[in-house]
């Protein structure tokens, strides 16, 4: 228990799978492209009529693509959480971990309450700390799962965290929740189930 309690938690590639329930980044920031056409403040007709001409093409584009759209949009429309929103998720698929992070909080600033947006800060902090789920990470997916509970990506996430510094009963908290929603056959239930095992010896 010891060697575990002094272990970092870190979050690898896999972890992405565990983040349940999502859409893609990069295809809800295009999808959101289209609800900004019309919107007032796009003084540059020039700037629009590539905007348009990338969403006419929406397979075509890269996540980079996505976000630096969607950063000129929130410089002409700083107060759109919407916005802010898909542009911190453009940014985390662009592998810019730190720009998303500063997009979620900005958008936290205007609806507090956003439950997604906060896991996906904790996630984007995680990311730019090296994998590592650090206190500001965690702290955020603790927000998350208060303001509600079916946030399973965040639930990874503590029980990971809870499970490096040994508290099993933590851990196994913040795990029955998605282990119920997985299927028998799902090896991502199995995993779970083998650690908090490993955790009970």
């Amino acid at each position: 228990a010891a060697r575990r309690a002094d272990r970092r938690p870190v979050a690898g590639a896999r972890d992405r799978y565990w983040v349940l329930g999502g859409i893609g980044a990069t295809a809800a920031a295009t999808l959101g492209l289209y609800a900004i056409f019309g919107a007032p403040g796009m003084k540059d007709q020039a700037y629009e009529t590539r905007v348009r001409e990338w969403a006419s093409a929406p397979e075509a584009l890269e996540p980079a693509q996505v976000a630096a759209v969607l950063g000129q949009v929130v410089k002409d429309r700083p107060d759109d959480r919407l916005a802010l929103t898909m542009l911190g998720a453009a940014r985390f698929e662009a592998g810019d971990p730190i720009g998303a992070a500063s997009a979620f909080r900005r958008a936290l600033a205007i609806q507090p309450d956003d439950a997604q947006s906060w896991a996906r800060l904790g996630e984007s902090l995680v990311r730019a700390n090296g994998g590592a789920v650090d206190g500001d990470a965690e702290a955020a997916f603790r927000q998350a799962v208060r303001l509600d509970p079916d946030q399973l990506g965040a639930r990874f996430y503590l029980g990971d965290a809870a499970l490096a510094r040994g508290d099993r009963a933590e851990a196994e908290a913040m795990w029955s929740p998605l282990i119920a929603v997985l299927a028998p056959s799902d090896p991502r239930r199995g995993e779970l189930q083998t650690r908090l095992a490993e955790a009970a010896r």
